[in-house]
């Protein structure tokens, strides 16, 4: 344990929690894989990378939707400031932390897996608040929670020693990553056919192969990653 340099008191729907920063801690090194890979964030599964694994999206909003409405249909039919109505709002605060904390759990657990197989990962950079103003998307976009993702993510990798390449997202979706061609397609096929290589390949694995390659471009590697036929990169 290192020394103590700030303390943290707050207040969570449970109760009370004290959390204190350190510093100069001791950290356990994570082993070197030498793998990089690309992974894209999405609605129908959460992550996909370029070596063809996906994490499925768990919603643990959608899937508390239910208990969450019956709770805060109890606070409404009680009246104000009693304490019927204070004891209503202490159950919806609860049930909304344990949905916040499902999430939070999921990130980290998938994070720590991302971190240990790979020493690289390249993320797309989206711009989470503006995507958020689509009101058919706004409820599925926090369920999800990307940007919390990103971060714990990043944090993750920072302390193993390791990286994470925020790279733009602009058409990583409709560029074939087998040979670059790009082609436009809606959000409803899932699994395009490149007319130039006849390359198929499921759209997030697809976008998460752009974002390896467009990642590697960006740090100026001299080789793409393997089974890629892209033209290599200049140092």
């Amino acid at each position: 344990m290192g020394d103590i340099k700030t303390v943290t008191i707050s207040r969570e729907a449970d109760g009370w929690y004290v959390s204190f920063s350190c510093a100069e801690v001791s950290i356990q090194q994570l082993p070197v894989t030498g793998r990089e890979t690309g992974i894209d964030v999405g609605l129908k599964v959460f992550l996909a990378t370029a070596d063809g694994e996906t994490v499925e999206n768990p919603r643990h909003l959608r899937k508390s939707e239910q208990q969450l409405a019956k709770a805060q249909r109890r606070v409404s039919r009680r009246k104000k400031c009693s304490n019927r109505c204070n004891k209503a709002k202490k159950l919806l605060a609860k049930k909304h932390q344990k949905v916040r904390r499902q999430r939070r759990d999921f990130h980290h657990k998938v994070s720590l897996l991302l971190v240990r197989e790979y020493d690289t990962i390249y993320i797309e950079d989206l711009r989470v608040a503006t995507m958020m103003r689509n009101r058919h998307l706004a409820k599925s976009l926090a369920d999800a929670g990307w940007a919390s993702f990103r971060t714990i993510l990043t944090c993750k990798a920072a302390w193993a020693s390791k990286q994470v390449v925020a790279v733009p997202a602009q058409y990583t979706g409709q560029d074939g990553s087998d040979c670059g061609e790009h082609v436009q397609k809606s959000l409803s096929v899932r699994t395009p056919v490149c007319p130039n290589c006849e390359l198929v390949l499921d759209r997030d694995q697809n976008a998460a192969g752009n974002l390896h390659w467009r990642g590697q471009r960006l740090r100026g590697l001299a080789e793409v990653s393997a089974g890629m036929n892209r033209e290599p990169v200049g140092l």
